[in-house]
């Protein structure tokens, strides 16, 4: 997800925000301010009800939802009014309500019309919703560590927008392949499990469960393949969405997007034993080699390399967008990190973070599959997968695909790859071996992303629309 830049500035206004409120403004932000009740949000937060979500606005300093709804609804229009000139108008239409509607709205909350509103600006309006929240009795004068100008901490900066990249894909050579027709791979969907809550992101653990994160209701859900239904409901952060086990499959970790932490999951108890702070929305995850570091990329563009033990970041770097996919090379002394918007992917040293080589394959790099130590392969938002030579260094092949790529998952045999396409509600089945489609899942809804069990027999597909597939 890239940068939200009013959540970044309430929250370095606001330092003392408590991870679940935190949670409540970017999830508001995230959605324009039109999460349509407090309901809703405690069942995205997973707190009970609205009235245990109202005690955590209290003890947060922060406005009834109602008033926050409108409150962040209005600071986004100023600020993308002034960010990029766009009218009331046009915003009004994005979003799908009536324009009438937003200028009430506004009026409302600023006690001022929309052309006053525009006038005064951004900064003036975040001066009056800071003054609307309250410091918190507990948190002392000096506890946030910002200098304070004017009544906003100096590190409250608007973040600028990302630029989507006009690059173009172009032609590239084949990379030589068996010849012949590939057999199907022996799987056909046999299940579909409903799970509502957008489910995001799926793994299996050794014992053959699947744990699928639900970003709506803040849990991770626990299936048991064999009578495909749901087992339990872990609660986690705040808009959980990806997680990876560590190799034994003893625990699992949970990236929570909204309450900027990891969640760690005994999976023998299916309970959360630890929690750890992130700097920014963390998304893809994945774990060292050791088992004693996590890395984490977070919409603050930046990589962490953080010790589970203490907690604490012992590597990080700057990446040149931000990334949604994360792969580890089989030597576990290497890390791939694609860069959506950048159209690269970087290759860097796992333990230090120093940047090794850097590919450029344009258009909008996603899932990340390294095969037998010499291929890596990405699915591109814009249409293709790449197979990179990892040995030169170059795009030696590029397949065309049905519709833009996001998740990339290889067969436990890796003889197969499973790319999701989430804008047509399919997933495409490509044999390593020719390097061409030879089936296709008809999914529907917005398929993420593929776990297999360690047998390969068993495939589970986490589906946002609300359900997961099971396929053998």
């Amino acid at each position: 997800m890239p940068p939200l830049p009013i959540a970044l500035t309430i929250q370095a206004a606001l330092p003392w925000l408590s991870p679940r409120g935190r949670g409540v403004i970017n999830a508001l932000v995230a959605a324009d301010g039109q999460i349509k009740s407090a309901t809703l949000m405690a069942a995205r937060l997973h707190i009970g009800s609205r009235f245990r979500l109202a005690r955590l606005l209290r003890h947060d300093g922060l406005p009834p939802f109602g008033r926050l709804s409108d409150w962040v609804f209005v600071l986004q229009s100023l600020w993308e009014s002034e960010a990029t000139g766009t009218a009331m108008l046009r915003i009004a239409r994005r979003i799908g309500i009536e324009p009438a509607t937003t200028y009430r709205r506004c009026t409302r909350t600023l006690g001022v019309p929309w052309r006053v509103a525009q006038t005064q600006g951004f900064g003036w309006a975040l001066l009056q919703f800071l003054r609307a929240c309250r410091r918190p009795r507990e948190f002392g004068r000096q506890g946030s560590g910002a200098m304070i100008l004017g009544g906003v901490p100096e590190s409250a900066r608007v973040v600028p927008p990302m630029r989507r990249s006009t690059k173009v894909a172009t032609t590239r050579g084949a990379l030589p392949r068996v010849a012949g027709r590939a057999t199907p791979p022996p799987m056909q969907a046999v299940a579909r499990v409903p799970l509502g809550h957008a489910p995001t992101d799926v793994a299996i653990a050794a014992s053959g469960s699947a744990y699928v994160t639900r970003a709506y209701a803040a849990v991770v859900e626990r299936l048991d393949l064999t009578t495909r239904r749901p087992v339990c409901s872990i609660p986690v952060g705040v808009n959980p969405t990806r997680i990876a086990f560590e190799p034994t499959g003893r625990r699992a970790y949970v990236s929570n997007q909204f309450s900027d932490s990891l969640s760690i999951i005994d999976t023998a108890t299916d309970r959360v034993v630890d929690e750890i702070p992130v700097a920014g929305n963390p998304a893809p995850l994945v774990i060292g080699a050791n088992r004693q570091i996590v890395y984490v990329t977070t919409n603050l563009d930046r990589l962490f390399a953080i010790d589970v033990r203490s907690k604490r970041v012992i590597a990080e770097a700057d990446l040149p967008a931000a990334s949604h996919h994360l792969a580890l090379h089989p030597d576990r002394k290497r890390l791939f990190v694609a860069t959506r918007s950048a159209g690269m992917v970087l290759e860097l040293e796992a333990k230090t973070l120093e940047r090794l080589r850097s590919f450029r394959v344009h258009g909008y790099a996603q899932g990340l599959v390294v095969a037998d130590a010499a291929e890596l392969y990405i699915a591109n938002e814009s249409g293709w997968m790449d197979v990179l030579n990892l040995e030169t260094g170059e795009v030696v092949a590029s397949l065309r695909l049905d519709a833009g790529a996001y998740g990339l998952d290889l067969s436990p045999d890796a003889h197969w790859l499973f790319v999701t396409l989430p804008s047509i509600g399919r997933v495409a089945v490509i044999s390593r071996m020719s390097l061409r489609q030879v089936h296709t899942i008809q999914a529907g809804g917005t398929p993420r992303h593929t776990a297999f069990t360690p047998d390969g027999r068993t495939a589970v597909i986490a589906n946002e629309g609300g359900w997961v597939d099971v396929l053998r």
